[in-house]
C-alpha cells in the first residue's frame, strides 16, 4: 500500500512557497505521487459562481502554469485555481481530491503579525483532514540550535 499517492501544495508564488513547491516535487518524485498545485485568490467584486475556478485575472493562471514546467514530474502535476479564503480553499481542495498530505510554506511571522493578519499555515494545520508539512524559508547563515541543557532534579526537602 502506497502511503502517499496525492500531494497538495498551495502556492502564493512567494520565495517561501517556491521552497515548499520544490520540496513537494522531490517528495512526489520519490513516492510516485501526483502533485496538486493550488493557488487560492481573493474574490473580486465582480465574481460570479463560474469565476470561482475560472478567475477574471489571467495573471494567476499564467503564474500557476509556469510553476514546475521543466520538472520531470510534468505529466503528474495538476494545477488548480479557486477563489476564497486560502486556508479554507486549501483544506477543502485536499479533501475533495483525496490528498494524502499537504506541503506548504509558512512565513513564520511573530505573534503580533499573526494577531493582525492571521496565519494560513496555522489554519491548515488545525483544519486539514490529512497530515501537513510546513516549510519555512530560513536564512542561510542561521546558527544551529544549541544542545538542550539538562539540569538535575532537586531532591525533595524532606530527604
Amino acid at each position: 500500500m502506497d502511503l502517499i499517492r496525492k500531494i497538495l501544495c498551495p502556492t502564493d508564488f512567494s520565495a517561501t512557497a517556491d521552497k515548499a513547491v520544490k520540496y513537494a516535487e522531490k517528495l512526489a518524485l520519490q513516492t510516485g505521487a501526483d502533485l496538486y498545485l493550488v493557488h487560492a485568490f481573493d474574490v473580486p467584486l465582480e465574481m460570479t459562481v463560474v469565476g470561482q475556478s475560472h478567475p477574471m485575472d489571467i495573471k494567476h493562471r499564467e503564474q500557476l502554469d509556469q510553476t514546475l514546467v521543466e520538472s520531470p514530474l510534468t505529466n503528474r502535476v495538476i494545477r488548480l485555481l479557486h477563489a476564497g479564503a486560502p486556508g479554507e480553499v486549501i483544506c477543502w481542495m485536499a479533501q475533495e481530491h483525496n490528498c494524502d498530505i499537504i506541503v506548504m510554506g509558512t512565513h513564520g511571522h511573530g505573534a503580533l503579525m499573526h494577531l493582525i493578519f492571521g496565519n494560513v499555515a496555522e489554519y491548515v494545520v488545525r483544519h486539514a483532514r490529512c497530515p501537513v508539512i510546513t516549510i519555512r524559508n530560513r536564512p542561510e547563515n542561521e546558527p544551529p540550535l544549541p544542545q538542550p541543557l539538562v539540569v538535575p532534579i532537586k531532591a525533595p526537602r524532606f530527604m
